[in-house]
């Protein structure tokens, strides 16, 4: 805070004393000799307490979505053509995330076992994406489905979510369909034949016409996954398109 002053003889006081402090100053330059150097000018000293600042400043933090696909990226690799005929897009399950990022973190909800046999099957994991794009077709005739999604996750999460998918059989080996009190049956084999390693995933019913095939390709950082419920030759089709979806996204290196 500055002193505030008032009257003339403050004022004469003060030029007074800063008369000695002139005078000292000059006696001061004039002992110094020739030989002093003149003190570095105020542009030089910013320059230098510039680069210390640069070369202490922390390191920027990497961008843990730098290089992955968005929602609207992802749509684009979702198959439209070679669904049987009957089927017609439910457009209430056709969603991408566009072109921002989510965060990652996980649903807070536990899925139940029952979650294999619907769309986004692949949120058992409990692992959460960055990006996805999904749809859906159904028969109204006959109930038959296929759904297809695509997620991209960041770091190594596309490898632990296939992990997770390969033990799903340990953690749900059965479930119940509400709309026959029945028992679903899970089974999983793991392979390698589409991208960078496959789950299939087979739920069984006595009481229903012919079981339901879950298919998971991994790419990269993506993981694809599919749901058939064709009455007959499911696994087929579930391969089918889980071999056109990889193909595409490795086209496009998503």
């Amino acid at each position: 805070m500055k002193a505030i002053f008032s009257g003339r003889p403050t004022l004469a006081l003060i030029g007074i004393a800063a008369l000695p402090l002139v005078l000292t100053a000059c006696s001061s330059a004039g002992s110094s000799g020739a030989g002093t150097s003149a003190p570095p000018s105020s542009t030089a000293a910013s320059a230098a307490s510039t680069a210390s600042a640069a070369s202490t400043a922390p390191a920027a933090a990497a961008d843990p979505d730098s290089g992955l696909p968005t929602g609207s990226q992802l749509k684009a690799d979702l198959i439209t053509a070679g669904i049987p005929a009957g089927y017609a897009l439910d457009s209430g399950n056709s969603v991408d995330t566009g072109s921002d990022y989510q965060a990652p973190s996980a649903d807070a909800t536990s899925p139940g076992c029952a979650d294999l046999d619907a769309t986004g099957w692949v949120d058992m994991t409990g692992y959460g994406s960055v990006s996805f794009a999904q749809n859906d077709y159904i028969d109204k005739d006959t109930s038959e489905e296929f759904a297809q999604e695509i997620d991209a996750y960041q770091g190594t999460t596309a490898q632990e979510v296939m992990t997770a998918l390969a033990k799903i059989s340990a953690k749900c080996p059965s479930f119940t369909d509400s709309s026959t009190s029945s028992t679903v049956k899970v089974s999983a084999v793991t392979g390698s034949s589409l991208g960078d390693g496959t789950v299939v995933i087979t739920l069984a019913d006595s009481q229903w016409e012919s079981p339901t095939t879950l298919e998971a390709v991994r790419v990269g950082h993506s993981v694809i996954t599919v749901l058939s419920s064709a009455n007959s030759g499911s696994a087929t089709f579930a391969q089918k398109m889980s071999a056109e979806i990889t193909a595409k996204l490795k086209a496009g290196a998503n």
